[in-house]
């Protein structure tokens, strides 16, 4: 299936810094017009400000709240009131550790950022055709990410990582996975079930059976607490999470911080409001934070068609509410980030 291992792939380069304080790496073989010769990698600043910033508006959050409110979530399965906090935090610690290295392309021999943003186009239709839930699809994502963060793959076996990824996660997440037959007949017959097993069983120990990696998902539910869960504001949040999957520019990104972005950017296109200290608090990050993701974020949806073509096309349906032809029209007519 693939080559020797990479080892020490952490340490493969120095890291850059650029001049608002963002985490930058080197990075080659990059998708034609979307960024530059190197790469930012987009990570949250943390400064005294904004650490008074997230205190107060713990603070705000904790005096607003009534006992109607508190009695609501005693019942609202998502927030797990009483464990919430050591249960995000837990997340938290398990999105760092399982994180993939932002850099691993510089090790690849065969493959590019370009052919990454090929096979995430497949995965992405072979996703919605077995209707998958979402939270399937980013851990597809994370699976072969951090896979190919610490494995030499050759172009002609990158489509099994794909199917094998998309195998794994569909076991982890769903009720009723698709069979081996039906990966197979995906990959137009190119694998045997044999190779597909073989390679499942590899995957795994590549990754070390560690499969819990806590995607945007719950998080985005969490934010979501902020705005009463509406619907339109979480689908529209939803369809930027996924753009998010064809860019190298969020490789790097933990869930909760591009969870926190995909929000924000939803609520600021939909013109629901500026981001509360209850949102600050849900997500447990300030706009000064998000602001240079959300930007990255916008650069994605200026040539949607070119950038993500299966999503965009995912979410002209009307059940995402054709949240990706809303969008397309917010930006002809000129949408724009307000200031930090």
């Amino acid at each position: 299936l693939v080559e020797q291992p990479v080892e020490q792939f952490y340490d493969v380069d120095e890291e850059y810094y650029c001049e608002e304080g963002f985490t930058t790496a080197r990075s080659f073989g990059l998708r034609g017009e979307s960024t530059g010769g190197v790469t930012t990698v987009l990570a949250p600043k943390y400064t005294e400000q904004i650490q008074k910033e997230l205190e107060l508006a713990k603070a705000i959050v904790d005096t607003h709240r009534t006992p109607e409110d508190i009695e609501d979530e005693q019942w609202d399965t998502s927030m797990v009131a009483e464990y919430g906090d050591e249960i995000f935090g837990y997340m938290r610690e398990l999105e760092t550790r399982m994180a993939p290295n932002p850099r691993y392309m510089e090790q690849q021999q065969e493959i590019q950022w370009s052919m990454r943003a090929v096979l995430m186009d497949w995965i992405i239709q072979v996703h919605q055709r077995f209707n998958l839930l979402p939270e399937t699809l980013f851990l597809t994502v994370n699976y072969i990410d951090r896979f190919l963060s610490c494995k030499i793959v050759s172009l002609g076996k990158l489509q099994l990582v794909g199917a094998t990824a998309i195998f794994v996660a569909a076991k982890y997440e769903e009720v009723q996975c698709p069979t081996i037959s039906e990966i197979i007949y995906m990959v137009d017959g190119g694998y045997s079930a044999d190779e597909l097993l073989k390679a499942e069983r590899f995957m795994l120990s590549m990754l070390q059976f560690e499969l819990g990696w806590p995607g945007p998902m719950s998080f985005l539910r969490r934010i979501s607490k902020a705005d009463d869960y509406d619907l339109e504001t979480r689908t529209l949040a939803k369809y930027f999470l996924e753009i998010t999957i064809m860019d190298e520019r969020f490789v790097g990104c933990t869930p909760s911080f591009l969870a926190a972005g995909a929000h924000c950017m939803a609520r600021l296109m939909l013109r629901k409001g500026e981001w509360s200290p209850a949102h600050t608090f849900f997500s447990n990050y300030t706009y000064s934070q998000l602001r240079q993701l959300l930007s990255a974020m916008l650069e994605c949806c200026e040539d949607p068609r070119k950038h993500h073509a299966a999503v965009f096309e995912k979410y002209t349906d009307k059940r995402y509410k054709r949240a990706s032809t809303f969008v397309a029209g917010e930006m002809q007519r000129g949408f724009s980030l307000p200031e930090a």
